[in-house]
C-alpha cells in the first residue's frame, strides 16, 4: 500500500488493488473497542508541532472506528495494552529549513508479507512536506508544522486503516480512498465512511 503524487493530476494515489463500487457496510450493531499504540521512530529532524498534530489527527479520524489511538516517540514502553504499531518517519518532519518540493513519489506505506498486512508503517516526511508546500496559505513556521502534522496524520490514519482491518483494499472516499489530492491532506476534514469503519471492526474481531 503505498502512496503516490501524479503531477497531472494534482492528485495523491494509494497504489493497491482498487475495490469494487458499492453500497457501504454496515456498521456492526455493537462496535469493539480497542486501545492501538503507535510508536512513531523518526530518523531525521521533526517538529514537536507537527508530530503532536499528527496524533491528534489521526486519533480524530479513527475514533468512529471504535480506534482509541495514542502515540509516543521512541521504543514502547512495557505492557502496552491493546496493539502495537511502529511507524517509522522517513526524512525530515517539520517546515522550518527550505522550501520543500512536491516530486512524485510515496508518501507513506504499509508491509504485507503472504497476503498478511503487518503492524509496520512507514511516512515519507520529506514528500509529505512538498504536499503541503503546494497547498499552503502565506503564514508562519509554526501554521506550516500544523499542517504539515495535519496532513501526516491523514497519511497515518490511511495506513493504519489497512493495518487494523488487515486489507490491502480501498474506500471509494473518504480517507481510505485511493487518491488524495494536497489539499484533502490540508483542508477541512477527512473522515472514514461506513464500509471502512466496519472493515476496521472486522479486523478487530479476528484480532480477539
Amino acid at each position: 500500500m503505498t502512496l503516490n503524487y501524479v503531477r497531472s493530476a494534482l492528485a495523491l494515489f494509494f497504489c493497491a488493488a482498487p475495490i469494487l463500487a458499492g453500497q457501504p457496510s454496515a456498521q456492526p450493531s455493537n462496535p469493539l473497542s480497542t486501545q492501538v499504540t503507535a510508536v512513531v521512530m523518526p530518523d531525521g529532524r521533526y517538529s514537536r508541532a507537527a508530530i503532536r498534530e499528527m496524533g491528534r489527527e489521526a486519533a480524530r479520524i479513527l475514533k468512529k472506528s471504535g480506534v482509541s489511538l495514542h502515540w509516543q516517540l521512541g521504543e514502547p514502553a512495557q505492557g502496552v495494552d491493546g496493539l502495537l504499531v511502529v511507524v517509522k518517519l522517513v526524512g525530515r518532519c517539520d517546515m522550518d529549513g527550505p522550501p520543500a518540493f512536491l516530486v512524485p513519489g510515496p508518501l507513506g506505506w504499509s508491509h504485507e508479507v503472504n497476503g498478511v498486512i503487518l503492524p509496520f508503517g512507514d511516512l515519507a516526511c520529506d514528500n509529505i512536506r512538498g504536499a503541503v508546500q503546494s497547498a499552503r496559505i502565506a503564514g508562519d513556521q509554526l501554521r506550516g508544522n500544523v499542517l504539515l502534522g495535519r496532513a501526516m496524520g491523514r497519511v497515518l490514519a490511511h495506513e493504519l486503516y489497512h493495518m487494523v482491518a488487515d486489507t490491502d483494499e480501498h474506500g471509494e472516499d473518504g480517507v481510505a480512498q485511493p487518491a488524495l489530492s494536497a489539499r484533502e491532506l490540508t483542508s477541512g476534514q477527512l473522515e472514514l465512511r461506513p464500509s471502512d469503519v466496519a472493515a476496521i471492526q472486522s479486523g478487530l474481531r479476528q484480532a480477539r
